[in-house]
C-alpha cells in the first residue's frame, strides 16, 4: 500500500467520490480533509491513515473497527459516519461540522461564556 503524497492531497479524488478540498486537521494516526462528495453533491470530512500505519495490517484492522463502530451509532452528539474504503489509502468518511475546534478557539486566547462552558460541558 502507499500513501498520498502530502502535497498532492488537494485535488485528489478518493474512491471515485471524495473530492479533497483543504486540509482541516492532523493527529497521530491520520491526516482530516474538507471534502467534497461529488456523488450526492455535499460537503464532507474525510479522515486518511498517514503513511506509516497504512502499511500496519493490525491497525487497518483497527481502523475498519472503528469505522463499523461509529457508523452504528446515532446519536446526534457523534458524527455521522457516511463511508469508509481504501484507495491508495484507507479512508474514513463523515458528516462535516464548520466552525473549527474547541482546541483552536481557547489557544487562540477566545474564552467561553458561561452559557457556552455549559454547552460544553453538557
Amino acid at each position: 500500500m502507499s500513501a498520498l503524497p502530502l502535497d498532492g492531497d488537494i485535488g485528489r479524488v478518493l474512491g471515485g467520490r471524495y473530492r479533497l478540498l483543504a486540509p482541516i486537521g492532523a493527529g497521530a494516526s491520520a491526516r482530516v480533509y474538507l471534502a467534497d462528495d461529488i456523488t450526492l453533491r455535499r460537503r464532507v470530512a474525510v479522515k486518511v491513515l498517514h503513511a506509516g500505519l497504512a502499511d500496519d495490517p493490525q491497525f487497518l484492522r483497527r481502523f475498519r473497527a472503528e469505522a463499523q463502530s461509529a457508523a452504528s451509532l446515532n446519536n446526534p452528539h457523534v458524527l455521522g459516519v457516511y463511508d469508509w474504503g481504501h484507495d491508495d489509502v484507507p479512508y474514513l468518511v463523515t458528516e462535516y461540522l464548520g466552525g473549527g475546534s474547541l482546541r483552536s478557539l481557547l489557544e487562540a486566547g477566545h474564552r467561553l461564556s458561561l452559557s457556552q462552558a455549559l454547552l460544553v460541558g453538557l
